[in-house]
């Protein structure tokens, strides 16, 4: 990302826009970016909701940089990209570890990769397995899920278009540390764990790129032992909901089809059990964050989300 920053041609502090006008604004903003130009949006969370208005409205237009600064200060960098190559190596560059790689690492990377569809619900690797590949999503969404002996599921992460999936076991040697499984369905690139090791050797851009993801996978991992251990159930399903909230305000429709997911999938999420979640998307609905239907969410309130995610709204469930 450092490497970016003489190219930054639009900044915009995402406290500054009314919740109607984000999606919207930063659309129009990306729009006017020329090929190379980089849009960096000061905000306090992820926006992953408007990521994937972006994939679904710019698909393989953009790379996506999102750190976690710390202090609730998120920095993300959007970096406008030529579509009209379609290739593997064009693909790589949209990654951000490859963003800043000489040319001539990610030709042989891309040499070495091989391409994989997974449909809806399909293990991509399990937990404590060895899987001896770093893999990119290229279409689709994933997700990471641990699962404990009695049962209780936990969700960790969702990736992305152009985020990677196994790490950790590349560089340590070890087994998979997470479940895997394909949300929709999906197209991977595998890049066999050798390869990944003989490009960082070579280029120390990407070595540096990795251990950045690192230090972000970290700061992820204490903020969920955070929300476990101080936020209670409803606070941690509004937070995780929020991520679903469209553009608008008052009550909009779900994104990345929320409307899909059942209380068992909100409860993994939040780190409860199913009979709890539903307790909270009761008390939910009944302050008007959320519409259900048949048990599902349909409608969400981003406003009122946030005010029980900090603790305004209610008692805890």
């Amino acid at each position: 990302m450092a490497s970016s920053l003489g190219r930054v041609h639009t900044s915009i502090d995402m406290h500054s826009l009314p919740m109607s006008a984000r999606h919207s604004s930063v659309i129009a903003a990306f729009d006017r970016l020329p090929i190379g130009g980089v849009l960096e949006l000061a905000s306090d969370n992820d926006h992953k909701a408007l990521r994937a208005d972006l994939v679904s409205r710019r698909p393989s237009e953009f790379l996506w940089d999102a750190r976690n600064m710390g202090s609730q200060r998120w920095i993300i960098r959007i970096e406008r990209v030529d579509a009209s190559v379609e290739d593997l190596e064009h693909f790589l560059t949209r990654c951000a570890p490859f963003a800043e790689v000489a040319r001539e690492v990610i030709a042989r990377v891309a040499q070495t990769a091989t391409e994989r569809n997974y449909r809806a619900g399909e293990t991509i690797f399990d937990e404590g397995e060895q899987w001896d590949y770093l893999g990119f999503v290229r279409a689709g969404r994933v997700v990471f899920t641990l699962l404990s002996r009695d049962g209780k599921m936990q969700t960790l992460l969702e990736r992305f278009p152009g985020d990677a999936v196994n790490e950790t076991p590349v560089f340590d040697g070890g087994s998979t540390v997470y479940r895997c499984e394909a949300m929709v369905d999906s197209h991977l690139v595998l890049i066999p764990r050798d390869e990944v090791l003989r490009a960082c050797r070579q280029d120390p851009e990407l070595a540096l790129a990795f251990l950045v993801a690192s230090s972000q996978a970290r700061r992820r991992s204490i903020s969920t032992i955070a929300d476990l251990s101080f936020a209670h159930v409803l606070q941690r399903v509004a937070k995780w909901l929020l991520n679903y909230t469209g553009p608008g305000e008052g009550l909009t429709p779900g994104l990345l089809g929320v409307e899909r997911l059942s209380q068992a999938q909100i409860a993994a999420a939040a780190g409860t059990v199913r009979d709890m979640a539903a307790r909270a998307l009761i008390r939910l609905r009944d302050a008007g964050a959320v519409e259900l239907e048949r048990g599902r969410v349909k409608k969400l309130d981003h406003a009122i989300l946030e005010s029980f995610v900090n603790n305004i709204e209610g008692t805890a469930v």
